[in-house]
């Protein structure tokens, strides 16, 4: 079992809690501030600073290097969604 659920909106953990949800191409904390954001294959910071990039397959932080795939993350998180998913296991979970 995951210890974390997405579904499609809200990101919750393992006791039903929100931890942070998905407004748009913006991943926001349970409070409502802006944690980072989706643009294109990349995932920013709230400052716009790039953490990592994601290919469909492998995640890759700024400097090229493998930090993860799509597997990885989906074992934290139950739930649907490649590049949302992803950034949300790099905000919340990693």
């Amino acid at each position: 079992m995951a210890d974390y659920k997405f579904d499609g909106k809200n990101f919750k953990d393992r006791r039903g809690s929100k931890i942070g949800y998905v407004d748009g191409k913006n991943i926001r904390g349970h409070n409502g501030s802006k944690i980072g954001y989706i643009d294109g294959k990349n995932i920013r910071d709230k400052r716009g600073s790039k953490l990592a990039v994601f290919d469909g397959k492998t995640i890759r932080d700024s400097r090229g290097s493998k930090i993860g795939t799509r597997d990885d993350a989906n074992k934290f998180i139950e739930g649907a969604g490649g590049m949302t998913l992803v950034a949300l296991w790099m905000f919340f979970v990693r």
